[in-house]
């Protein structure tokens, strides 16, 4: 039981025990990935770089980026092949014929085999190519197709065909090797082949060095030459003799053996040199249906389940997982120590292979590592379980009494190192024994330096967390003590985040995700390293830098792994912009690159699921024509997506696309045939025409959008730096049209519109215009008489202005006449009692005197000339009202006549005593009398009567 125990201990420490091992760069695309069957029969590439996949549901289309699936209805797919013609040939179980692009891009499927009416269909398991020639070739029989016309040729048991010196041949069971000439099969010679080979099943047949190498499925490789044969020999026949060949592939001397059972074998035909590719080396399963070559010496695999690459020539030649996420390496004693989240585990060392062996986990360092170090001839690994020792003779112990370690660095004094823990920094000291242990002293607690350096030249070390941000701590001479620390954060370089601090060119630099900061001594300050991040990435989010021994800067920005290459003649740095890996691939925030071969660019990186061997030097190894960018899909963005182009491996139509105004919102999808995800893909994007967008900064997203595009011409470029240097740039141009109201039509309408609006504007102003002649005569008339009546009201009232100035003068006379003959009669009174005083005896003279007075003054009273001015004065104003009363009553005296007069002038009757010179009731009676003239009726007021008479 106590071993059981031992055992499960075991297990749960290292769940790794399964012995990890580092396998090729491999890509897995499951079946849900790729939303088809499980089983990839066939595999081809097209002149663009997509690849085409003969899956069970149809034909399967892969441009990098995108799947897409052309089923064919009750067929499932065996065999492809493209043709100079632009097509793609395909056949399956009982049906043939080809694909060929419409305008959108899309393969439409044409079936060649229904027209071979009332003969049995052969299932096609290989299709051969020369030129525009085609042959299918099934179990018992093959199908040439040439110019348009099909033809039937029976052999049976046929297992294999090829094209070799502008001939076709094909291998039949029990028959060999058969040349098509003419129209007949002509057996070719079997000198040295053995009887094995004439009964073997042939899975593939290639022309090389002058001959044809033909693949066996048991029984190895066989050259034919000058009609004779030979067996050819490998380092290993054993290898894929033991196991049954399904399909072949070959490309220059290398070829492919897909095997039933194991994966698949790679044989260098020129060294004999035999290496075996399984699931252990990444593959998904180990049944192989098809495999092919791709022209960036990818090599492809149509598996039972899933379709797998392996990136044969990537500059990411290996990749360790299964052991955990990887966080640290380190090359010690010619071994390669790994640190995982689950341990540390180690492998045999080879500089120019790199890792080639199992995994072995180290047992007594488990849990998470952060940091794999050497010091003092020994391997120092730090973690979550305090800090392990591997001695120069593989024997390892712990460290006792410390736990949750970042890391260690040396100290000036010997045979001590600094440990900075989760809570402090320790000091470990190496005892006489030679092992090394926990000092006493304790320099410093509360302080997590998950980032750590040490300052060159001086006692300062620097430490960065989240919570105290970037710290510079200045030791004692002996390095026990702190003397003094300082914060450096602040403005744009805030506390609240990771941040990386180590040194390059002997400055103290921080990496941040606001960019790179470096130590300004003489300020004592962080600053900006503006010159830095423009050789690098500019102002972007750093977590991550590593100066190796040549100074180049390996460093990690916007979670992607880049390189800036030192130039020691410019002295300075120079990026490429292809050099993009990992992207979203490494573990944030813990990245580690370990440098093993600086001149050679190689370094072992950490990623989430394990370790990378990286080979930048393979980079300039891919050729130029090995990345293919497209623009892949148009779909116009309204109510419903549209697709209104899509391009097919045929080149780009020349005619721009014509987009109505009403669907000016459009979205573009883009890909770039760049199969190896290790090789990060950033593309950057641009736009010109009435709107216009300068190029975007890179990155990894596959489409672009336009929302509210105005009309005009357009030209959409899409560039990647993925492979090399010089940018892959893919352009699209399309045009907006503008909306109904602003075609040419339309504006032709306008103009017509325009000109017969003028013509009736015109008319109208014409009608308008005598109309408003007619209404301005009218008008004229109208104002005219308007102004005649004005001016007769203006002599009317002028008229009744001078009555009433003559009224008022009238009655101002008669008032005269009113007073002056008051006054009169008064000195007539005056003077008869004067008369009457004076004695007759004495004054017959005053006597005299007197009468004669009053007899002037009565003469005055009675003959006074006003009267004829009053009547005439009366008669002007009231419309000759004396001719008119002595017309009607003639029987009026003169006195009665000017009685009427004074009372149509509403005068009483005590005024109008003076002017007649009679009493007040002779005026009474006066009115009497004229009443009775006047013929008025009892009870009718003669004021009244007077002043309606004349009127």
């Amino acid at each position: 039981m106590k071993t059981i125990y031992m055992l499960l201990l075991l297990v749960l420490l290292c769940p790794s025990l399964a012995r990890a091992h580092w396998q090729r760069n491999v890509t897995n695309y499951s079946r849900h990935d790729y939303r088809a069957s499980s089983q990839n029969w066939g595999v081809i590439q097209q002149d663009n770089g997509w690849m085409y996949f003969a899956n069970n549901n149809g034909l399967l289309e892969f441009d990098g980026t995108n799947w897409t699936l052309y089923p064919i209805d009750n067929a499932k797919m065996r065999s492809l092949v493209h043709a100079p013609d632009g097509r793609i040939y395909a056949g399956g179980l009982r049906q043939f014929g080809y694909f060929k692009p419409d305008a959108l891009g899309r393969l439409r499927y044409v079936c060649l085999s229904d027209s071979l009416s009332g003969r049995r269909i052969e299932n096609i398991w290989n299709i051969v190519a020369d030129g525009n020639t085609i042959y299918y070739k099934g179990d018992n029989a093959f199908y040439r197709f040439k110019d348009g016309v099909l033809r039937h040729f029976s052999c049976p048991n046929l297992i294999s065909a090829t094209v070799w010196n502008g001939c076709f041949y094909v291998y039949a069971v029990g028959k060999g090797l058969l040349a098509l000439q003419g129209d007949s099969l002509v057996r070719q010679s079997v000198d040295g082949a053995p009887l094995s080979l004439l009964d073997s099943r042939v899975v593939g047949m290639y022309p090389w060095q002058g001959g044809l190498m033909v693949v066996t499925d048991r029984n190895g490789l066989y050259f034919y030459k000058n009609c004779k044969w030979t067996f050819h020999k490998t380092e290993d026949d054993r290898a894929f003799q033991s196991f049954r060949l399904s399909c072949s592939a070959m490309k220059g001397d290398m070829l492919a053996l897909g095997t039933v059972q194991d994966g698949v074998f790679l044989v260098n035909l020129s060294t004999g040199r035999v290496e075996r590719i399984s699931t252990y080396s990444g593959l998904q399963n180990k049944t192989v249906l098809s495999v092919a070559f791709d022209r960036d010496d990818n090599l492809w695999l149509g598996l039972d389940n899933g379709i797998d690459c392996v990136h044969l020539s990537s500059p990411v030649p290996g990749y360790c997982k299964g052991i955990g996420s990887g966080y640290v390496s380190a090359v010690y004693q010619g071994k390669l120590w790994l640190g995982t989240n689950q341990g540390v585990f180690v492998t045999e060392w080879s500089p120019d292979s790199g890792g080639n062996a199992d995994m072995e986990p180290v047992g007594c360092l488990t849990g998470q590592i952060y940091s794999l170090s050497v010091h003092d001839n020994t391997l120092f690994c730090t973690g979550a379980d305090g800090v392990g020792v591997v001695n120069a003779d593989g024997s390892s112990y712990k460290v006792e009494a410390v736990r949750g370690v970042w890391r260690l660095v040396g100290t000036e004094n010997g045979g001590r190192l600094l440990a900075a823990a989760y809570a402090g920094f320790h000091i470990l000291q190496k005892g006489t024994d030679g092992r090394w242990r926990l000092s006493p002293q304790n320099t410093g607690s509360g302080r997590s330096a998950k980032s750590l350096c040490v300052e060159p030249g001086k006692r300062a070390l620097w430490y960065a967390n989240k919570e105290d941000g970037l710290v510079r701590l200045l030791l004692s001479e002996d390095g026990d003590s702190i003397i003094h620390e300082k914060c450096y954060n602040g403005g744009e370089f805030p506390k609240g985040e990771d941040i990386y601090v180590g040194v390059i060119d002997g400055t103290v630099t921080a990496a941040s995700r606001h960019g790179l900061f470096a130590y300004n001594p003489q300020e004592d300050v962080m600053v900006r390293d503006t010159l830095l991040e423009h050789a690098a990435d500019g102002t972007a989010v750093y977590t991550y830098f590593h100066q190796d021994s040549l100074h180049n800067i390996w460093y990690v920005a916007n979670g992607s792994l880049k390189i800036l290459h030192y130039d020691k003649l410019l002295n300075r740095y120079i990026r490429r912009e292809r050099e993009v890996y990992f992207t979203d691939a490494l573990v944030s925030d813990y990245e580690h690159v370990n440098v093993t071969d600086a001149a050679e660019g190689k370094a072992i990186v950490g990623l989430e699921d394990g370790f990378a061997l990286l080979n930048t030097s393979l980079m300039e190894d891919v050729p130029p024509q090995g990345l293919a960018l497209q623009i892949r899909r148009v779909w116009l963005r309204g109510v419903k997506d549209s697709l209104v182009y899509g391009s097919s491996y045929l080149p780009m139509p020349e005619e721009n696309l014509r987009i109505p105004y009403s669907h000016n919102s459009i979205r573009i999808s883009y890909a770039a045939t760049n199969y190896d995800r290790s090789l990060a893909r950033s593309y950057s994007c641009s736009l010109e025409g009435p709107v216009r967008e300068e190029w975007t900064q890179p990155e990894t997203a596959t489409e672009k959008e336009y929302i509210a595009l105005p009309e005009g011409k357009y030209t959409f470029r899409v560039s990647t730096y993925v492979n090399y240097d010089e940018p892959v740039i893919a352009s699209f141009s399309f045009e907006i049209l503008p909306p109904w109201y602003r075609s040419w039509w339309c504006y032709l309408l306008y103009v017509a519109l325009l000109c017969g609006g003028g013509c009736f504007l015109a008319y109208r102003i014409r009608l308008n215009r005598n109309r408003m002649l007619v209404e301005q005569e009218q008008l004229f008339r109208e104002e005219s008489e308007k102004k005649d009546k004005e001016i007769d009201t203006l002599q009317k009232e002028k008229l009744e202005a001078e009555l009433r100035y003559k009224s008022e003068e009238l009655i101002r006379s008669t008032l005269n006449i009113v007073r002056k003959n008051e006054m009169l009669m008064s000195i007539r009174k005056e003077v008869q009692g004067i008369s009457h005083s004076i004695s007759a005896d004495n004054l017959v003279a005053l006597r005299r005197k007197t009468l004669r007075l009053l007899g002037q003054i009565e003469t005055n009273l009675e003959h006074d000339d006003d009267l004829q001015a009053f009547q005439s004065s009366f008669d002007s104003v009231h419309r000759d009202f004396f001719r008119q009363l002595e017309e009607a009553y003639p029987e009026l005296t003169v006195k009665e006549k000017l009685l009427c007069a004074y009372i149509k002038m509403n005068l009483l009757s005590k005024e109008i005593a003076p002017l007649l010179n009679i009493s007040l009731r002779g005026v009474e009676i006066s009115r009497y009398r004229l009443r009775k003239k006047l013929n008025l009726a009892e009870g009718e007021n003669l004021a009244e009567f007077l002043q309606k008479f004349s009127k």
